[in-house]
């Protein structure tokens, strides 16, 4: 089971239960629905760029989140995304301030058949990271997609998905999450 910044159904208490953060060298952030939304219909709200045909909105305190972790830990990106898009909106949102160790678009990911779906679903296995030289246990991977992070699921603090809210805070509850982990 994923580490869940979301209450459960019944109320419950949000956990770090079961998730070893004492050694986390490794920030590995998700793109789409995690730190950016992209639509080629416009929302009601101003878009923060475009990517061709794309308005892609940045979720609020992406950037507070992203500032903090650049001075606690090293960061990467890895999104099921094309390699092209991954680098724009790299350079959106890290910019040249936050260097991210590496950025990983879809060809890093493992395809597999969702039954559920009949569709695929891409695999992020935290393992490749290794000739990196971070173990899998020195690495959190923020992303909204349990489902890509079936093959170390305690490696993942699970958001909602981001859906160009503007009033969006979720990335709040993160930015104490990993405040936590720098702490230990």
């Amino acid at each position: 089971m994923p580490w869940n910044l979301q209450t459960g159904a019944t109320g419950q208490e949000r956990t770090t239960k079961g998730m070893n953060m004492a050694r986390v060298r490794l920030i590995v952030f998700d793109l789409d629905e995690t730190l950016v939304h992209a639509t080629e219909v416009a929302l009601p709200c101003a878009h923060s760029f475009r990517i061709g045909p794309y308005f892609v909105y940045v979720r609020p305190f992406a950037s507070d989140l992203i500032r903090f972790c650049a001075s606690h830990f090293d960061m990467a990106v890895w999104s099921s995304s094309s390699e092209r898009y991954v680098e724009i909106v790299i350079a959106e949102l890290f910019g040249n301030s936050y260097p991210v160790a590496f950025s990983w678009a879809v060809s890093k990911c493992v395809q597999k058949v969702d039954p559920k779906s009949n569709g695929y679903v891409y695999i992020k296995d935290l393992r490749k990271a290794l000739k990196h030289g971070y173990a899998a246990d020195e690495i959190i991977m923020i992303d909204d997609s349990p489902e890509k992070l079936q093959r170390q699921p305690m490696r993942h603090l699970c958001l909602t998905e981001f859906t160009g809210d503007p009033c969006d805070t979720e990335l709040l509850g993160v930015i104490e999450r990993v405040k936590a982990m720098a702490e230990m």
